[in-house]
Order: structure tokens, then C-alpha cells, then sequence
């Protein structure tokens, strides 16, 4: 009889495998370099949720940001991920570089840090306008990152393509070691105000940064706003210099995670901010409850809609789906 048993249990165990291997919900958070501030907060996000849920199981991962987290959240590798505005809202609408090729299922959760496009130049260089960067050897990013699609559309706006210039595809850390060891003239880089590779530089080598201040610029892309880099923001810089921004966001997809799921982990988030807000300066900066919905272009998730309506916070029309 005991034998008889297991037979069954066994049985019933492998005809229903979902129940048999029911465990936690596997959450991977999609970030950046390790060298920033996003890959430590994505970090600390992880050890939140899993902190305050036994039905939820998170971990980070490093990337290469934002083209690869949409890639992997399209293809379901990972269920949360983080973008630069204007990446996803091309993705989202099958425009820019996804032309023809849109990720329709692509999901906001909130907006965080504010992402600073810079140009840096040693102060001692004779450049003083991006359009000077003809024949200059120029760092524009990793091959296919948010930071160097966004050096693309700049260069274009200017006169430049990578035929006009000597493009260098190099990652942040190593942009940031050519410019010290004097291999580039300039280079563009899509990072939080005085991370850590640019605090690196500005600690061993005084630097300008090239203005984008154009109000062209800013009409033929919208999703980018005009800010000022403060004086004595890195060590060299005299005056404060006029730059792009846009937000960094937190994605999902609509399949992804069910609505009560992505409820579940706003509010671990939200009530429990500072186990992860406080990990940068620039995260607890911008990364609020307040204003987590600002900036955002692609529309929430149904979950996210529910949360914050129950905090009584208003949802823009753009951002709810029909």
C-alpha cells in the first residue's frame, strides 16, 4: 500500500508539474555598468522585494542599458529593466531605430534618476562647440547603448555623422581612461551628474563640457529637456553649461507580471524607499513618489495604474492604455 502510494503521488506530481514546482515568482531587474548609480540601485531594489515578499524572488543584473534591457524585456529575459526615455518611447511607437519594429508590450513602472547627455572636452582644448568635432577623435558609447544612439542623433542635428568624425565605440569606463591618457578629444557620455567614471576624471584631469543649448534641438526632439550643468561641477568647468536630459525609467512588459504582482512590488518599493533610494545621491534626488510619473512617454502598466490611483495620484491620458 505504501508503494502503491508513491506511484500515485508521483503521478499526480508530474501531470501537474506547475503545482509540484510551484515556488517564487523570479523577478530579474535589468540595469547598467556596475560603475554608475543604476546597477547599485537595481541592487538594492532586489534585496527590497525580496526583504518584504516570500512569493517574489529578485535579483540584478548588469548590462549595457537601455537597448539591451529593451531587447531582453521584449524577448521575456528579464521582467523589469531600465531605459532612457527616448529609447523606449521609439521602441514603444516603432520609431527612430525601431522603425518598423515596435515593442508594443513595453510597460512603465516610474521614473527615477535624470539622465545628463554630456560632451567633455579637456579645458585646455581649443574645441568649444560640437560642431568642431569634425575629424576629432570622439568617444560616442558602447556599439548599439542608449548613450551612443543618443550621440548619433546630437551629431546629426549639428552636421556630423560617424564618416564626418573618428568615432571610438568604447564603453564608460574605458571613454573615461582614453580621455585621461589623452587617446580622445572628446567624448559623449549619458550618465547621472557626477557619477562615478566622471568623478574619476574630473579627480585626475580638468575638463569643459561642449554646450547643447539650441532650442532647435530641443523642438525636433521633444522627449529631451534643456538643463544647466552647474559651475564647479567637475573640476575645470567655470560656468555652468547648458546640456540635454531625460528621464530614466523602470520598465515591465504587459506579460510579464501580472497586475497584482507589479501592485505588490510598487507598494514594497514605494514604503520601503529608502532600503534603495539612498544607494546615490542622484537616486534619492530624483527617484521620489512624487514624482514618479514625470516624464514618463510609454503608457503604464494596469498594475502600476492601480497603485498609484489608490494614492491618489492623478495618471496623465498618455499613459493609460484603451
Amino acid at each position: 500500500m505504501p508503494r502503491l502510494l508513491t506511484v500515485m503521488i508521483l503521478a499526480w506530481s508530474l501531470a501537474v508539474p506547475s503545482l509540484a514546482l510551484a515556488g517564487p515568482q523570479r523577478i530579474a531587474i535589468a540595469t547598467a555598468g556596475t560603475a554608475g548609480a543604476l546597477y547599485p540601485m537595481g541592487v538594492a531594489m532586489a534585496e527590497t522585494i525580496n526583504r518584504h515578499s516570500k512569493d517574489l524572488k529578485a535579483s540584478a543584473e548588469a548590462s549595457a542599458a537601455s537597448l539591451e534591457n529593451i531587447r531582453n524585456l521584449a524577448s521575456g529575459e528579464v521582467e523589469m529593466g531600465i531605459s532612457q526615455n527616448e529609447m523606449a518611447y521609439f521602441a514603444y511607437t516603432g520609431t527612430g531605430k525601431y522603425k518598423g519594429r515596435p515593442v508594443t508590450q513595453l510597460r512603465s513602472l516610474f521614473g527615477n534618476l535624470i539622465s545628463w547627455v554630456q560632451v567633455f572636452v579637456p579645458a585646455g582644448s581649443k574645441l568649444t562647440s560640437i560642431a568642431q568635432l569634425k575629424g576629432k577623435r570622439v568617444g560616442v558609447g558602447a556599439p548599439g547603448s542608449g548613450g551612443e544612439q543618443s550621440a548619433k542623433m546630437i551629431l546629426a542635428y549639428y552636421g556630423l555623422d560617424y564618416k564626418k568624425i573618428r568615432a571610438e565605440f568604447m564603453g564608460n569606463v574605458d571613454m573615461v581612461n582614453a580621455m585621461k591618457d589623452g587617446s580622445l578629444d572628446a567624448f559623449f557620455i549619458t550618465h547621472p551628474l557626477r557619477s562615478a567614471p566622471l568623478r574619476d576624471l574630473s579627480a585626475s584631469l580638468k575638463v569643459r563640457l561642449l554646450p547643447i543649448g539650441d532650442e532647435g534641438f530641443y523642438k525636433a526632439h521633444p522627449y529631451y529637456t534643456k538643463r544647466m550643468v552647474p559651475a564647479g561641477a567637475y573640476s575645470g568647468l567655470k560656468a555652468a553649461v547648458p546640456t540635454a536630459t531625460s528621464r530614466i525609467v523602470m520598465y515591465t512588459t504587459s506579460d510579464a507580471l501580472s497586475a497584482p504582482q507589479v501592485a505588490r512590488i510598487l507598494d514594497i518599493l514605494w514604503s520601503n524607499a529608502a532600503g534603495w533610494t539612498g544607494v546615490h545621491p542622484a537616486v534619492k534626488k530624483y527617484t521620489t513618489l512624487p514624482d514618479a510619473l514625470k516624464g514618463l512617454a510609454v503608457p503604464l502598466h494596469p498594475g502600476a495604474v492601480t497603485y498609484y490611483e489608490k494614492k491618489g495620484m492623478r495618471i496623465p491620458a498618455r499613459l493609460l492604455i484603451d
